[in-house]
C-alpha cells in the first residue's frame, strides 16, 4: 500500500481509541485514547501496517514528541491535519486518558451526549438552544432532544464489540476498499462526540471530525509532495515556528461546482409519459453530479473524504493547492464543458470555481473563514455569467442539424433521433425508469444504457449482480441507493429521496403520477409543492458565530441538512399519495394527490423545525392542477407561489394563488386545525345544506361591502346549522384576518366534498 493510502487510513482512524477509552469494557491497561486505539487496532491482522498505526498512536503533541519516528512518517501529517480539523493548535491540549484529563472531571465528561450543530446556528438572532442526540449506531438520522441525555460505558462497549467484529470479518485495508471504511465510520460514529471537553462545543461527531481530518491530511500530503518536502517532522512539527508558518501556507483549494439548466431539463418535456418521466430525469441529473464528483476525485487521486457537500445541483470539495491539481481541474473542466455542449448544447452545463486557502483560514484563527466562502461563491457566479468563449460559440454554431425531426420527449432537433422518435439521452432515461423503481444499485462502466461524462454509462442492477461485479471487476464503480454496505466491495452509498407511492401499488404503477387524481370524493386535481430553506446561503456564510466557524462545523451542518432532505424525507412521506421529483440539499419538489401534498407539506415543515431546533425555516408554494396540465407550467406557476411565500419574513406557505400567503403556524393552527375542523364537524351534523349554501357564504365573505355582514347573518340565521357553528362563522367574518382564514378553509372544504369530475 502506498504512503498516501496509508495516511488516508491512519488519519481516518486516528481517534478510534476514544471509543475504547469511553467503553471501560476493554482488556487493555489504562492509557490515553491514542495508546488504546493503537492497542485495539493492533489486534487485527489487516491493521499491521506500522505507519498506519503510528497515526493512531502518535497524533497528539506529547506522544509524538516522545516517539522515535522517521522524518517522513505520515503521523506528522495526521497531527497537523487533526489540529486544523479541530480548529485549534492542540500542542498544549489535554487528551482523553491523560493523567491531567482524569484529574479534571469538571472540564471533561466522557459520557456527554453529542449536541446538535443547530444549537448555535443563527444564535446571534435567536436564542441558543441545547438540543442533544441519543446514542445510536443503528439509526441514520436522529432528532435532537432537549431533555437530559447521558451516554454510558455500556453504549461504548457495545459499539466497540460491533467494531471488533467488522474489523475482524468484514473490513480490509487495500487501496480500493477505502470507501467501505469511510462508509463504516459514518454508520457507526455519526452520533459519537469527537470531543468531551465541556469548555468547548460538543457538536462535532467523531465521524465528521475524522473524515475532515482525512481530507485535510490528503491535501497536505499532495502539497508537500509537489514542493518536494519529505521531511514532515521538520516542516510540520519540530519547531513551533515552522508549524505556525505552515498554518499560513495556502495549501488548500475550496472548490465549488454548480449545474445550470436543471429545471428546464426536468420539466420541459412532452408526450404521453411526461409525468412518468419526471422522477427519472431528476434522478439522472442527481446521479450525474455524483459521477462527476467521483470522476474529479479520481483524477486528483482523492476520495469522498474530500467531498464536503453534494445536492441540489451543487457540490463543494476540499482539494490540494498545487499546480498539478489546478492543471487537472482545468483539463477536467474543459473536457466536461465539451461533453455538455455536445450532448446538451447550452441547455445544461456545469461550472467550476475554486479559492485558495490556508490551514488558518479553515480553522478561522485569522477570521478569514467566511471570506473564502464568499470569494468562491463570487468566482462561481462570474464564471456562470461568462460560460462560453468565442471559440465555444463558434463550435456551437457548427453543430450538425438533423432537420425537422425532433425528439418527442425533450423536443430537441439538433441531435440524432432513433426510430422511436427519441434522442439517446431520453431513450436511456426511459429504458431505466422501471429499473430505478425496483432496483437499488447503479454501475458506472464503459457500457450501459444511460450516458454519463467521460465515455461512461450507467446501468441499474440488483444486489446479486452488484456483488458479482464488485468481486470480479475493478474497472467499474458501483453505487448503492439508501443501502450502506460494508466490506462487500460496493463503492459508495448515495442517500436519495426516491419516495414514490404509485410504484408501491400495483394498480397505480402504469399511470404513475397521473393516478393521484383518481378519487371517489373530492376534486380530481394534482397537488404540487416546491419548497426550500430560507436564507441558507447566508446561514452557511454567517449563520454560525464567528468564534465557532470552522471547516468541520460547516461539514457537519451540510451533512445534517442533506440527511434530512435526501434520507429522512422518504420516511416522512410514507403512506402519502406523493412522488418525489427531487429533494436535494436544501429544497424539494413533490407531486401527488392535492390534499396529501398540503398535509405532507405541513408535516415536513413541523419535522424540519424540530430537526433544526427552530433555527432554520422553509417556505413553500403549493399549487393545484389538472392531471393534463403541462408539467413545465406546473413547475413555473408553483415556483411563483414559492417566491410569494418568501416575501416579508419568509417561513410561509403560499396556497393555490399568490395572494394566499400564511405563516406556517397560522395555516396549521387557525385554518387546518380550527376553521376547517369546525366546518367539517358542522356540516357532518346536518345533510340539509350542500355546496350551494357554502358558495353563498363564500360570495358574501369575499365581498367587502358592509351590507354583506348583515346578509351573512340572515343566511346563517335561516340555516339549520347549530348555534355554536353559526356564532363562530359570524364572529370570524367580522375580523379581517379570521375572515381571510375562513375563506381559505371553506375553499379547502369544498375541494374535499366536491363530486369527482
Amino acid at each position: 500500500m502506498d504512503k498516501k493510502t496509508t495516511l488516508m487510513y491512519g488519519s481516518l482512524l486516528h481517534d478510534i481509541g476514544k471509543i475504547i477509552y469511553r467503553s471501560n469494557g476493554h482488556a487493555f491497561a489504562r492509557g490515553t485514547h491514542s495508546k488504546l486505539g493503537h492497542k485495539f487496532l493492533s489486534q487485527f491482522s489487516e491493521f499491521k501496517d506500522n505507519e498506519l498505526i503510528d497515526s493512531v498512536a502518535y497524533h497528539h503533541y506529547k506522544e509524538l514528541a516522545k516517539a522515535n519516528l522517521a522524518n517522513d512518517n505520515t503521523a506528522y501529517i495526521t497531527y497537523i491535519a487533526d489540529n486544523i480539523a479541530s480548529g485549534i493548535d492542540r500542542r498544549d491540549i489535554i487528551e482523553e486518558g491523560d493523567e491531567e484529563y482524569e484529574k479534571q472531571p469538571f472540564n471533561f465528561d466522557k459520557y456527554t451526549p453529542l449536541y446538535s450543530v443547530f444549537n448555535i446556528v443563527n444564535s446571534e438572532k435567536l436564542k441558543q438552544t441545547s438540543g442533544k442526540f441519543k446514542f445510536s449506531n443503528e439509526s441514520n438520522i436522529e432528532y435532537p432532544k432537549t431533555e437530559n441525555i447521558q451516554y454510558s460505558s455500556g453504549n461504548y462497549t457495545a459499539l466497540m464489540k460491533d467494531m471488533s467484529y467488522d474489523l475482524e470479518h468484514k473490513l480490509s485495508i487495500k487501496e480500493d476498499t477505502f470507501p467501505s471504511l469511510l462508509q463504516w465510520t459514518e454508520s457507526l460514529w455519526q452520533y459519537v462526540p469527537s470531543s468531551t471537553n465541556k469548555n468547548q462545543l460538543i457538536d462535532i461527531s467523531l465521524y465528521d471530525h475524522s473524515h475532515i481530518t482525512c481530507a485535510i491530511a490528503s491535501c497536505i500530503f499532495d502539497y508537500l509532495n509537489e514542493n518536494n518536502i519529505h521531511n514532515y517532522k521538520d516542516e510540520l512539527f519540530t519547531k513551533y515556528e515552522n508549524t505556525k508558518a505552515f498554518y499560513q501556507k495556502e495549501a488548500f483549494l475550496l472548490l465549488s461546482m454548480d449545474m445550470s439548466g436543471i429545471q428546464d431539463f426536468i420539466y420541459n418535456i412532452s408526450g404521453s409519459k411526461t409525468l412518468k418521466s419526471l422522477r427519472s430525469r431528476s434522478f439522472y441529473l442527481e446521479l450525474m453530479l455524483e459521477v462527476i464528483v467521483d470522476q474529479l476525485l479520481e483524477k486528483l487521486e482523492l476520495t469522498r473524504a474530500n467531498l464536503l457537500y453534494t445536492g441540489g445541483g451543487h457540490a463543494y470539495l476540499l482539494v490540494s493547492n498545487t499546480d498539478k491539481v489546478k492543471e487537472k481541474i482545468n483539463q477536467f473542466n474543459t473536457e466536461l464543458k465539451n461533453w455538455f455542449m455536445l450532448e446538451f448544447t447550452t441547455d445544461l452545463s456545469l461550472s467550476i470555481a475554486f479559492e485558495k486557502c490556508s490551514g488558518s483560514d479553515l480553522m478561522n484563527t485569522n477570521g478569514n473563514y467566511r471570506t473564502i466562502w464568499r470569494n468562491v461563491s463570487s468566482k462561481l457566479s462570474d464564471i456562470k455569467a461568462h460560460k462560453y468563449s468565442a471559440e465555444d460559440i463558434l463550435k456551437l454554431n457548427h453543430f450538425h442539424s438533423y432537420g425537422d425531426r425532433e425528439c418527442k420527449e425533450c423536443l430537441r432537433s439538433d441531435i440524432d433521433i432513433n426510430d422511436d422518435g427519441l434522442c439517446s439521452i431520453c431513450e436511456g432515461i426511459i429504458n431505466i425508469s422501471n429499473d430505478l423503481r425496483d432496483k437499488s444499485f447503479f454501475v458506472l462502466s464503459e457500457t450501459g444504457k444511460l450516458k454519463m461524462p467521460f465515455d461512461k454509462f450507467i446501468s441499474v442492477i440488483d444486489y446479486e449482480e452488484a456483488e458479482i461485479l464488485a468481486q470480479n471487476n475493478n474497472q467499474i464503480r458501483i453505487y448503492s441507493k439508501n443501502k450502506p454496505y460494508i466490506g462487500v466491495g460496493i463503492s459508495t452509498n448515495l442517500w436519495m429521496c426516491d419516495y414514490d407511492y404509485a410504484s408501491q401499488n400495483q394498480d397505480m404503477r402504469e399511470k404513475s403520477i397521473g393516478s393521484y387524481v383518481e378519487r371517489e370524493e373530492g376534486i380530481k386535481r394534482l397537488g404540487v409543492v416546491r419548497a426550500d430553506i430560507d436564507n441558507l446561503g447566508a446561514t452557511f456564510i454567517s449563520g454560525i458565530p464567528e468564534k465557532y466557524n470552522s471547516i468541520s462545523r460547516t461539514a457537519t451542518l451540510s451533512r445534517q441538512l442533506s440527511l434530512f432532505f435526501k434520507y429522512e424525507l422518504n420516511h416522512l412521506l410514507e403512506n402519502y399519495q406523493i412522488t418525489t421529483i427531487y429533494s436535494g440539499g436544501d429544497d424539494l419538489f413533490l407531486i401527488g394527490a392535492w390534499d396529501d401534498i398540503i398535509e405532507a407539506s405541513v408535516y415536513i415543515n413541523d419535522k424540519f423545525k424540530k430537526f433544526t431546533l427552530g433555527k432554520l425555516t422553509m417556505s413553500a408554494g403549493v399549487g393545484m392542477f389538472s392531471g393534463k396540465y403541462p408539467v413545465s407550467k406546473m413547475a413555473f406557476e408553483t415556483g411563483l407561489l414559492e417566491e410569494a411565500a418568501k416575501t416579508d419574513e419568509k417561513n410561509q406557505i403560499a396556497l393555490w394563488v399568490q395572494e394566499k400567503v400564511y405563516n406556517w403556524d397560522e395555516f396549521k393552527k387557525y385554518i387546518l386545525e380550527e376553521k376547517l375542523l369546525v366546518l367539517q364537524q358542522g356540516f357532518l351534523q346536518t345533510d340539509e345544506h350542500g355546496k350551494a349554501f357554502i358558495y353563498k357564504m363564500l360570495a358574501l365573505l369575499r365581498n367587502n361591502e358592509v351590507i354583506n355582514i348583515a346578509r351573512l347573518a340572515y343566511l346563517l340565521a335561516r340555516s339549520k346549522m347549530s348555534e355554536e357553528f353559526t356564532s363562530k362563522i359570524f364572529n370570524w367574518a367580522q375580523n379581517d384576518k379570521d375572515k381571510d382564514q375562513l375563506i381559505t378553509a371553506l375553499e379547502y372544504y369544498v375541494y374535499q366534498i366536491r363530486e369527482a369530475d
